[in-house]
């Protein structure tokens, strides 16, 4: 794949004409409470600020939750009809891919690979097994930080559940046992078998990425040029509103009501990890939901990690590895792959970015958490 073709970085003017206009959030799940205890939190990754509702006449849109996910498309058209059918389209593809790929699906391809393929063979469609097959290639580039075994802590760390559970570290460090890219095995035969009794995989994000990919391709032969697909946490923006690029603002990871950074997207995905996306507090520490897979326990040390690509498989995949890997272990892997940039902040505020990055946002030194 190409190197990534950085968007212009608007003048000061430009952002001021663009932020001026209604702002309306692009949060994927609701967002919690955040308090003490064992409430668990959602915040958004990413808002967008849009002309106001009714202000041009050729931007069309339309979302809806799809298996508990926040799916929301835009589309800026001359044609309604046109703008209409592909929106429609959109989210009928994401429906079709998250029924498909979801672990969390009955009867979902996934759902067949943990049900069976501890014991037997499971044989996939071709579609979901390029995807198990990109899923394990990112964990060997990523030395196991990103890894879709980490599913087999689902029971223990079930962010879901109210209230939450810190488990035992006896039961993590057991699980471990039922973990690794190492113990998937494919075959040309499309089989897939997990060697470990009561391993699981998941695809989450990257069948997000998955379809953010696939309806972006869609509408580009349907000759739908200017879009922007948001599925739960990520995004996907194409082509232009009138004169201008999708604008999306990097949200604040403690702070929801302030942002980051400001991204003017053309043709990019972008994915961002949060220490606050879910979490929840147990005797005054925070416990989220990006596990680190090689410990089986919440990554320490980043509040937050983007990525850009113009693939959006990548940028998901590669968040949750940067978030894992920490500032420096994850610029320096973002640095070798020319077809992402990105940034993280630690623990303590400190932004660091990809060598890239300068060509999609002036980043600030720091931040305050």
């Amino acid at each position: 794949m190409s190197a990534l073709q950085p968007s212009p970085i608007l003048t000061l003017a430009a952002l001021v004409a663009v932020t001026s206009a209604a702002s309306v959030s692009l949060a994927a799940p609701p967002r919690g409470v955040m308090a003490d205890g064992n409430a668990v939190a959602e915040v958004p990754a990413h808002t967008a600020a849009p002309p106001a509702e009714g202000t041009d006449p050729k931007l069309h849109e339309d979302g809806r939750p799809i298996d508990g996910v926040a799916v929301h498309v835009r589309v800026w058209h001359d044609d309604p009809k046109v703008a209409q059918a592909a929106i429609a389209s959109a989210l009928k593809e994401v429906r079709r891919i998250s029924a498909k790929m979801s672990a969390d699906r009955r009867h979902s391809e996934v759902q067949a690979i943990n049900r069976n393929a501890d014991r037997e063979e499971v044989i996939l469609s071709l579609e979901t097994y390029d995807l198990v097959q990109r899923a394990m290639t990112l964990c060997r580039q990523t030395g196991g930080a990103f890894d879709p075994t980490v599913q087999s802590f689902d029971y223990l760390w079930n962010f879901k559940r109210r209230p939450a559970v810190r488990p035992l570290p006896d039961e993590v460090k057991a699980r471990l046992a039922h973990t690794g890219c190492a113990k998937v095995q494919l075959k040309p035969s499309r089989a897939v078998r997990l060697l470990a009794p009561r391993m699981r995989i998941t695809l989450g994000d990257l069948s997000h990425g998955h379809a953010m990919n696939t309806v972006a391709l869609r509408m580009r032969k349907a000759g739908v040029a200017n879009f922007r697909l948001r599925i739960g946490r990520d995004l996907y923006a194409h082509g232009r509103v009138g004169t201008r690029h999708w604008y999306v603002a990097v949200q604040h990871p403690s702070k929801p009501d302030r942002d980051v950074v400001q991204l003017y997207l053309g043709s990019h995905a972008v994915a961002t990890r949060s220490w606050s996306d879910r979490f929840f507090r147990k005797d005054g520490k925070r416990y989220h939901d990006v596990l680190d897979p090689r410990t089986g326990m919440p990554a320490r040390g980043v509040a937050q990690a983007t990525v850009i690509s113009t693939d959006a498989v990548l940028a998901d995949g590669l968040s949750a590895a940067v978030f894992v890997l920490g500032p420096k272990a994850g610029v320096a892997l973002l640095n070798k792959l020319p077809q992402a940039e990105g940034f993280v902040i630690d623990a303590q505020g400190k932004v660091t970015g990809s060598k890239g990055m300068k060509g999609y946002a002036r980043l600030p030194a720091k931040i305050e958490l």
